[in-house]
Protein backbone atom coordinates (compact mmCIF):
# COMPACT_ATOMS: atom_id res chain seq x y z
CA UNK A 1 0.00 0.00 0.00
CA UNK A 2 1.41 3.47 -0.75
CA UNK A 3 0.74 6.52 1.26
CA UNK A 4 1.56 10.03 -0.52
CA UNK A 5 2.24 12.65 1.82
CA UNK A 6 0.26 15.86 0.59
CA UNK A 7 2.85 17.81 2.95
CA UNK A 8 5.33 15.89 1.06
CA UNK A 9 4.36 17.83 -2.39
CA UNK A 10 3.50 21.12 -0.85
CA UNK A 11 7.64 21.17 0.17
CA UNK A 12 8.35 20.90 -3.42
CA UNK A 13 5.40 21.80 -5.52
CA UNK A 14 4.62 25.24 -6.85
CA UNK A 15 0.95 24.67 -6.79
CA UNK A 16 -0.53 23.37 -3.39
CA UNK A 17 -1.95 20.28 -3.06
CA UNK A 18 -4.93 19.54 -0.91
CA UNK A 19 -5.07 15.82 0.02
CA UNK A 20 -8.81 14.12 -0.58
CA UNK A 21 -8.66 10.39 0.75
CA UNK A 22 -5.84 8.35 0.27
CA UNK A 23 -3.67 9.46 -2.64
CA UNK A 24 -5.89 11.79 -4.42
CA UNK A 25 -5.04 15.01 -4.71
CA UNK A 26 -6.58 18.42 -6.13
CA UNK A 27 -4.63 22.20 -6.95
CA UNK A 28 -6.16 25.04 -8.76
CA UNK A 29 -4.16 26.69 -11.19
CA UNK A 30 -3.51 30.53 -11.74
CA UNK A 31 -5.60 29.93 -14.29
CA UNK A 32 -8.50 28.94 -12.40
CA UNK A 33 -8.50 25.50 -13.51
CA UNK A 34 -8.88 22.83 -11.27
CA UNK A 35 -7.05 19.46 -11.13
CA UNK A 36 -7.42 15.83 -9.47
CA UNK A 37 -4.59 14.02 -9.80
CA UNK A 38 -3.73 10.73 -8.05
CA UNK A 39 -3.23 6.80 -7.82
CA UNK A 40 -5.58 4.18 -7.19
CA UNK A 41 -4.80 0.48 -7.24
CA UNK A 42 -5.34 -1.94 -10.08
CA UNK A 43 -5.06 -5.84 -9.91
CA UNK A 44 -5.79 -6.37 -13.87
CA UNK A 45 -3.00 -8.18 -14.82
CA UNK A 46 -0.73 -7.96 -11.48
CA UNK A 47 -1.37 -9.14 -8.11
CA UNK A 48 -0.29 -6.05 -5.89
CA UNK A 49 2.34 -2.91 -6.41
CA UNK A 50 0.90 -1.54 -9.44
CA UNK A 51 -1.41 1.60 -9.05
CA UNK A 52 -3.26 3.45 -11.99
CA UNK A 53 -2.35 7.17 -12.45
CA UNK A 54 -4.89 9.48 -13.44
CA UNK A 55 -4.89 13.18 -14.24
CA UNK A 56 -8.35 15.20 -14.12
CA UNK A 57 -9.53 18.81 -15.59
CA UNK A 58 -12.25 18.86 -13.08
CA UNK A 59 -12.82 22.13 -14.33
CA UNK A 60 -13.80 21.37 -18.30
CA UNK A 61 -11.83 24.19 -19.32
CA UNK A 62 -8.88 24.01 -21.81
CA UNK A 63 -5.94 24.49 -19.96
CA UNK A 64 -3.19 27.24 -21.42
CA UNK A 65 0.44 26.23 -21.49
CA UNK A 66 1.22 26.31 -17.79
CA UNK A 67 4.66 24.90 -16.26
CA UNK A 68 3.48 24.58 -12.90
CA UNK A 69 0.92 22.07 -13.77
CA UNK A 70 3.47 19.86 -15.15
CA UNK A 71 6.19 20.10 -12.18
CA UNK A 72 3.35 19.90 -9.32
CA UNK A 73 2.32 16.51 -11.39
CA UNK A 74 5.27 15.56 -11.43
CA UNK A 75 6.38 16.34 -8.20
CA UNK A 76 3.63 13.93 -7.37
CA UNK A 77 4.75 11.17 -9.72
CA UNK A 78 8.38 11.42 -7.47
CA UNK A 79 6.33 10.75 -4.58
CA UNK A 80 4.47 7.53 -5.69
CA UNK A 81 7.87 6.57 -6.84
CA UNK A 82 9.50 7.43 -3.65
CA UNK A 83 7.00 4.04 -1.84
CA UNK A 84 8.56 0.58 -2.00
CA UNK A 85 8.60 -1.20 -4.96
CA UNK A 86 5.36 0.88 -6.73
CA UNK A 87 4.21 -0.07 -10.43
CA UNK A 88 2.62 3.32 -11.89
CA UNK A 89 -0.28 2.21 -14.62
CA UNK A 90 -1.02 5.35 -17.20
CA UNK A 91 -4.19 4.60 -19.58
CA UNK A 92 -4.82 7.58 -21.52
CA UNK A 93 -8.44 8.99 -21.45
CA UNK A 94 -10.65 7.64 -24.70
CA UNK A 95 -13.40 10.22 -24.17
CA UNK A 96 -12.46 12.86 -26.93
CA UNK A 97 -10.87 10.79 -28.98
CA UNK A 98 -7.51 12.85 -28.22
CA UNK A 99 -5.87 9.13 -26.74
CA UNK A 100 -2.91 9.49 -29.22
CA UNK A 101 -2.22 13.10 -28.40
CA UNK A 102 -2.23 12.53 -24.65
CA UNK A 103 0.00 9.34 -24.84
CA UNK A 104 2.35 11.56 -27.26
CA UNK A 105 2.32 13.98 -24.38
CA UNK A 106 2.83 11.04 -21.80
CA UNK A 107 6.07 10.19 -23.30
CA UNK A 108 7.39 13.86 -23.92
CA UNK A 109 6.60 13.89 -20.40
CA UNK A 110 8.78 11.08 -19.41
CA UNK A 111 11.74 11.64 -21.26
CA UNK A 112 11.97 15.49 -20.65
CA UNK A 113 11.23 14.42 -16.53
CA UNK A 114 12.43 11.27 -15.41
CA UNK A 115 15.66 9.75 -14.82
CA UNK A 116 15.59 7.09 -17.72
CA UNK A 117 18.70 5.44 -16.07
CA UNK A 118 16.72 4.58 -13.13
CA UNK A 119 13.16 3.74 -14.59
CA UNK A 120 11.49 1.41 -17.31
CA UNK A 121 8.51 2.81 -19.29
CA UNK A 122 6.97 -0.35 -20.92
CA UNK A 123 3.95 0.85 -23.77
CA UNK A 124 1.03 -1.49 -25.26
CA UNK A 125 -1.56 -0.66 -27.46
CA UNK A 126 -4.55 -2.58 -27.67
CA UNK A 127 -8.06 -1.94 -29.29
CA UNK A 128 -11.18 -3.02 -27.59
CA UNK A 129 -14.89 -2.87 -29.23
CA UNK A 130 -13.20 -0.36 -31.75
CA UNK A 131 -11.44 1.64 -29.36
CA UNK A 132 -8.03 2.43 -29.50
CA UNK A 133 -6.39 2.56 -26.05
CA UNK A 134 -2.64 3.69 -24.89
CA UNK A 135 -1.55 2.62 -22.10
CA UNK A 136 1.73 2.19 -20.10
CA UNK A 137 3.32 1.14 -16.63
CA UNK A 138 6.45 2.58 -15.50
CA UNK A 139 8.75 1.18 -12.71
CA UNK A 140 12.12 1.15 -11.30
CA UNK A 141 14.83 -1.02 -12.97
CA UNK A 142 15.76 -2.40 -9.59
CA UNK A 143 12.45 -3.51 -9.13
CA UNK A 144 12.47 -7.06 -7.26
CA UNK A 145 10.00 -8.24 -10.10
CA UNK A 146 10.72 -5.78 -12.92
CA UNK A 147 10.25 -8.85 -15.86
CA UNK A 148 7.48 -10.19 -14.35
CA UNK A 149 6.12 -7.29 -14.03
CA UNK A 150 6.33 -6.21 -17.59
CA UNK A 151 5.34 -10.15 -18.83
CA UNK A 152 2.68 -10.25 -16.86
CA UNK A 153 1.19 -6.57 -18.37
CA UNK A 154 2.09 -7.60 -21.68
CA UNK A 155 0.49 -11.15 -21.42
CA UNK A 156 -2.94 -9.35 -20.39
CA UNK A 157 -2.81 -6.58 -23.30
CA UNK A 158 -2.38 -9.60 -25.67
CA UNK A 159 -5.52 -11.69 -24.04
CA UNK A 160 -7.48 -8.52 -24.30
CA UNK A 161 -6.11 -7.15 -27.50
CA UNK A 162 -9.12 -7.00 -30.23
CA UNK A 163 -6.77 -5.71 -32.64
Amino acid sequence: MIRISAEAVNLRSPYKVKQEGENIFLFRTKHGILYTVGFVADVSFFDEGVYQFFIINESGKTSRADKDVSETVRVIIEEFFAQKEPVMLYICDTTDKRQSSRDRLFRIWFNTYVKNDSYTMYNEPMVIDNVRYFSSIILRKDHPLHNQVINSFHDFIVEHNQD
